[in-house]
């Protein structure tokens, strides 16, 4: 009988990242999936990073992880976001050939030593004394492991649903996994149910480019993984574009809401808020003549066009009125409707910080399973699953990231600890650390963990060193070269000035140093996360008091007669959770799901001026 060291259930990003990691680390791993052809399949959006989730790729790359270094090398597209804010919340978004992406990942999986991939639907588990021993498939075989990671996405009982119609599917062209449910709750295990969706996809050739707005990508080379290599591939990337809603296009929608599925209570699973369909947009923001829709190409070789903003699960018909009402669309045609998925997940605050489940013994849980959405926080979760279950295997010490390291971190904290009612999306807004764990420095920040591990190698750590010693060198080179006469009475400077000292000021960055020095193509990046590491000192010495100050006051008494309402700065929907749920402590407001560092800082900061007026008054 072969007995192998972690068995992964499950081929999408999570699956992938946790068989890959598992594997490296030296443990025999056996991955299942129900379809062999969609390894690492993208059936919604075939993008990659953007705000919050861009840094989250970073620490996947740091840890050893592939999700970086596919998508630098499949991707059409590729931009900076928030380019006009701070580099702590620049973020590095792509657009990627949805099919290239699927086989790159398919190739690296089974060229992977150690890991074995496998067709089939897994209907239970093996458990012995509340400790996982095994996976029963769909024809009966029992394959047996010593600990078993599950990231079955959107198929654990997925239901479909486009109009008033329904069937079975996790997603389109794909069976649901039937089963699995049931014997999880059987372990103990509480289920909830979630929704999803994603938009129509269009025929490029019916549409007209001429009257939309182009979206080009960065002319300039830009990677997610430390370990691309200088390339000039930005030289053939693929526009996209942008179109509009129309106020006709938000009447046809008004007039066909009780043929939608959600608006008919048809739905039952929540969806989520901070991706919300087209109709929720429309009934929510009525006051909106018009949402951007954006033109997405999923590939170089199709005409399949992603029309990103447009989720929606309206009927086939209505689809197709609301988008002819686009500029640009008038004569689209559809290639596949939208639609929306119902399926089973497990409420997370029943996992332990390594993501094994507190009821049964090396079982982990990651990706939408855990009440999570999108593709980079699923892979985020199946590394770190991974890790630990080989660790699991091999008798270690578990491998825990915390808040202050990584957004990986953050999620995971917010997905143990507080109640979730949505499907969990990452935003800088969820970080009260989020001035430091930006995507430049994310290397630094957890490559030293890894390697210590056994799943960075010795070559790449040795690439990261030498990048650390450059920024190190670079540092003590400014502190001793002063700036030029020129630059002084351009910036109408008249004290002595040194360079490290000028990259402090706002309006300065690295591409000014490079005005006034010839500098080699492959030591410019070294440079420029040099220089915003100067401009972030004094901002991180404020970050730690600002959360200093709320650790401290964590088991303060919030007012009983406080007023929500009048809290200048507090997010409306924050106002209505702090109204709803009337936590007596911060660190009971801090447990409410949805509610960010930001939001306790502005009501930390209202209740010192709240009790300040109240002396005052009283005397």
């Amino acid at each position: 009988m072969k007995q192998y060291d972690v068995i992964v259930v499950g081929a999408g990003h999570a699956g992938c990242e946790a068989a890959l990691a598992a594997s490296r680390m030296g443990c025999l791993s056996l991955m299942f999936t129900m379809n062999i052809n969609n390894v690492g399949w993208m059936p919604c959006n075939p993008s990659i990073g953007g705000p919050a989730k861009g840094q989250i790729v970073g620490e996947i790359d740091a840890l050893g992880g592939e999700m970086g270094v596919a998508a630098d090398t499949t991707y059409i597209q590729l931009k900076i976001l928030n380019r006009s804010r701070g580099p702590a919340v620049h973020c590095l978004r792509s657009q990627n050939d949805k099919r290239a992406y699927n086989l790159y990942m398919r190739r690296v999986v089974e060229t992977q030593p150690h890991l074995e991939l496998k067709e089939a639907m897994i209907t239970d588990l093996v458990i012995e004394n509340d400790c996982v021993k095994g996976v029963l498939t769909h024809l009966g075989k029992i394959y047996y492991a010593k600990a078993v990671i599950i990231t079955t996405g959107t198929f654990l009982n997925g239901k479909m649903h486009i109009g008033l119609h329904s069937f079975s599917g996790g997603r389109s062209g794909e069976f649901s996994a039937v089963g699995l449910t049931g014997n999880l709750e059987k372990t103990g295990l509480k289920i909830g149910r979630l929704k999803t969706g994603t938009p129509p996809r269009l025929d490029a050739r019916t549409i007209d480019f001429s009257q939309v707005t182009i979206q080009p990508g960065d002319p300039e080379f830009l990677h997610f993984s430390f370990r691309t290599p200088y390339n000039e591939n930005y030289l053939h990337q693929i526009p996209c574009y942008l179109t509009r809603t129309t106020p006709e296009t938000h009447q046809i929608i008004l007039n066909n809401l009780d043929r939608s599925p959600m608006y008919a209570k048809v739905i039952k699973g929540v969806g989520p808020r901070y991706c919300p369909s087209i109709e929720d947009k429309v009934v929510r923001f009525q006051h909106k003549e018009s949402h951007q829709i954006f033109l997405e190409p999923e590939g170089r070789n199709t005409n399949e066009i992603y029309p990103q903003g447009l989720n929606t699960s309206l009927p086939e018909d209505v689809q197709e009125a609301l988008l002819k009402t686009m500029p640009g669309l008038e004569n689209v045609e559809v290639l596949k409707p939208g639609y929306a998925v119902e399926y089973d997940f497990v409420y997370p605050d029943q996992l332990f910080p390594t993501l094994e489940t507190r009821k049964i013994k090396n079982l982990f849980l990651a990706g939408q399973i855990n009440g999570t959405s999108g593709y980079e926080e699923a892979a985020g979760q199946g590394i770190v699953s991974g890790i630990n279950a080989a660790l699991s295997a091999k008798q270690q010490n578990p491998f825990i990231l915390t808040r202050e390291e990584s957004y990986i971190g953050t999620m995971i904290d917010d997905l143990i600890t507080k109640n979730i009612f949505e499907p969990y999306r990452m935003m800088t807004s969820r970080s009260e650390y989020r001035l430091s764990l930006r995507q430049d420095n994310a290397v630094f920040r957890l490559s030293e963990k890894s390697h210590a591990i056994g799943l960075l190698s010795d070559e790449a750590i040795q690439m990261i060193r030498k990048m650390k010693y450059s920024i190190e060198n670079w540092h003590g080179t400014w502190k001793k070269t002063p700036i030029p006469e020129e630059v002084k009475n351009r910036f109408s400077i008249e004290e002595p000035t040194t360079w490290y000292q000028f990259f402090k000021r706002p309006e300065v960055d690295a591409r000014l140093f490079f005005e006034w020095h010839c500098v080699p193509q492959e030591e410019k990046e070294t440079i420029q996360k040099a220089a915003v590491e100067i401009k972030y000192e004094g901002y991180l010495q404020k970050q730690e008091k600002e959360i200093s100050k709320i650790k401290k006051m964590e088991h303060r008494f919030i007012p009983t007669a406080i007023d929500y309402d009048k809290i200048l700065g507090l997010k409306k929907e924050s106002c209505e959770k702090f109204k709803r749920y009337l936590p007596k402590t911060l660190y009971e407001a801090k447990r409410i799901a949805g509610i960010n560092p930001a939001d306790i800082m502005v009501l930390l900061t209202y209740m010192e001026h709240y009790v300040s007026r109240e002396t005052v008054s009283q005397n």
